[in-house]
């Protein structure tokens, strides 16, 4: 599941991935708030994936690299907070390749990843 966290500036797009992330999260939540906000022109995004999260259904991966391949050029800074390695990793790996600024945070620097994606 998605969750959305409140009290960001409205340029900012911040979510939080709890249990299985499903299809139905990016298509009905994620998908349409972050295009909605996207009208309006480039977003800064944080993406925490929390210590309950467990894990994608294969069809939210799909999602999740169809949404960022067609809104490629709409971020302007993405935030990722997590602690699992594998995921870091992951990230690690595809930042040289994102347009945007990406920054990895661990769970503990929550506050910081904010008050990073909150710098104009």
């Amino acid at each position: 599941m998605l969750k959305f966290i409140e009290g960001m500036p409205p340029d900012v797009l911040a979510v939080e991935a709890v249990g299985k992330v499903t299809h139905e999260d990016y298509r009905i939540i994620l998908i349409p708030k972050a295009e909605a906000m996207m009208a309006k022109g480039p977003i800064k995004m944080v993406y925490v994936i929390g210590k309950e999260f467990t894990g994608y259904e294969l069809e939210a991966l799909w999602d999740d690299g169809a949404f960022g391949i067609k809104h490629w050029h709409e971020f302007k800074r993405i935030a990722v907070v997590a602690d699992q390695a594998w995921l870091r990793a992951t990230i690690s790996m595809f930042t040289p390749f994102f347009p945007a600024e990406v920054k990895l945070f661990a769970l503990s620097e929550l506050s910081e990843a904010k008050d990073w994606i909150a710098k104009p």
